[in-house]
């Protein structure tokens, strides 16, 4: 049953003259997790067992139930694109599981696991995929090892596995499809990229590593890049934490650029990415500290300006006051852009919060794209795909494994020949001013 509290001491920093962009505080130890294209957030306050959806608009708090972080529980709170579904942990039989949460019918589903528990888990949801059909997290093996796992309706939970012998997994992330699945494989530690492919004959195909140098060794750590965190609706772009393999800096790797660091902020520790627009051309996340009990900065990342402090951002773009309040971290954007969330903290009162920020429409972030949409037709193609690119544009043509095969510049009416090319999936990719707009095709 839920219980909806108002809150009144819950208030907004609205901009003036901003074009609806705005804070919104709530003024608790609220960790929040996820925020969908309606502006919920989701997430648990300090010391909860059970998770928080917060309505800004309304200023209004709901206990969805479930077992948080909180409560125990591993896992993280992950709205679907739709903003339909949670993934997250709730009670089984006889320990937490991964779980997925319905807002229509108020009601958590439990999902198993692969045999092992600890600490009273048995698995544990860190994300949905976008058409809710596919919950990914990690599954205990036993008490000290665990195995990223994958569950939907048809094949049940799945253990990802692991390429290190008795090395743990975890899955942390997954396309909109539920097609892959991108986490952390263990070894030495840090913890290393993971990519999960589904396997058409059912289940999913061993993990793989992202490699900074995609001709360097597989097997060097220094070549290894960090753990996985975020990925693109179609699969095309994933985010991931810096560690010393890449100078402590979040990062994204494409199928057509390959990995790209984004970049330090001055006098901060290690960069994480922690999630990004449904299109990749948005990426947020934070900085620790430079030195242990430092406060941690919230960041975001455009193709067009690069990455910049998420508090300077909203003080010097969006017109917002911060005064003592401090953008801790960006823990999500909604798949269209416009909203950010995450956990802030009061430098006078070290306090902690929760908030929302509206980008609105004043940053050019979320707007209308300059190379519109990419609807190659027909699909599938025997000889040839027809598109419109209304503004210069970088096509790219890659494999399934990211290999460019071809790269072009376009503009206008395109006829692109296919020819060339053996049957298979490809993906097109277009690019300019710093926006990417991907459509996989199939050649027949």
């Amino acid at each position: 049953m839920n219980h909806r509290t108002t809150l009144s001491a819950c208030f907004a920093l609205a901009l003036a003259g901003a074009s609806h962009a705005q804070l919104e505080l709530l003024p608790q130890p609220y960790w929040a997790s996820t925020v969908n294209n309606d502006g919920l957030v989701a997430g648990y306050l300090t010391g909860s067992p059970t998770y928080l959806v917060w309505n800004p608009d309304l200023g209004t708090t709901t206990d969805i139930g479930g077992v948080s972080p909180g409560g125990n529980a591993g896992g993280q709170a992950k709205f679907s694109a739709d903003g339909t579904k949670l993934s997250g942990s709730d009670m089984g039989a006889t320990a937490s599981e991964m779980a997925t949460y319905d807002m229509a019918t108020d009601t958590w589903t439990t999902h198993g696991g692969i045999g092992g528990v600890s600490d009273g888990n048995t698995s544990s949801g860190w994300s949905i995929s976008g058409d809710g059909g596919t919950v990914v997290g990690l599954g205990w093996v036993n008490s000290g090892s665990a195995h990223g796992v994958a569950y939907n309706a048809a094949e049940g939970i799945m253990d990802l596995g692991t390429i290190n012998a008795g090395a743990s997994t975890r899955a942390n992330a997954v396309s909109d499809d539920g097609s892959i699945v991108v986490g952390w494989q263990d070894l030495n530690g840090p913890w290393k990229a993971a990519v999960w492919h589904k396997d058409p004959n059912g289940g999913y195909q061993p993990n793989t590593y992202i490699l900074i140098d995609p001709s360097g060794s597989a097997t060097d750590e220094f070549n290894q890049a960090g753990e996985c965190s975020a990925i693109s609706a179609d699969g095309s772009i994933i985010g991931g934490y810096g560690d010393f393999a890449n100078g402590d800096q979040p990062w994204i790797w494409s199928e057509a650029g390959g990995f790209m660091n984004l970049g330090s902020l001055p006098n901060m520790g290690t960069g994480y990415v922690s999630a990004m627009s449904a299109d990749g051309s948005v990426v947020v996340g934070w900085f620790d500290g430079q030195f242990f009990g430092d406060p941690r900065k919230a960041f975001i990342w455009t193709a067009i300006d690069g990455l910049q402090d998420l508090n300077t951002y909203a003080t010097n773009e969006l017109g917002v006051v911060l005064g003592a309040n401090q953008l801790y971290t960006a823990s999500d954007i909604s798949p269209d852009g416009r909203y950010i969330t995450g956990t802030g903290l009061n430098s006078g009162t070290f306090s902690l919060f929760g908030y929302r920020l509206d980008l609105g429409s004043t940053t050019g972030i979320g707007a209308a794209p300059t190379i519109g949409s990419l609807n190659a037709w027909p699909n599938p193609a025997t000889d040839a795909v027809h598109f419109t690119a209304p503004a210069i544009a970088e096509l790219s043509i890659a494999t399934p494994d990211g290999r460019v095969v071809q790269r072009s510049t376009v503009q206008g009416e395109v006829d692109l020949d296919l020819s060339p090319f053996v049957a298979g999936v490809y993906t097109l990719v277009l690019r300019s001013h710093g926006e990417v707009r991907t459509q996989r095709i199939v050649k027949q």
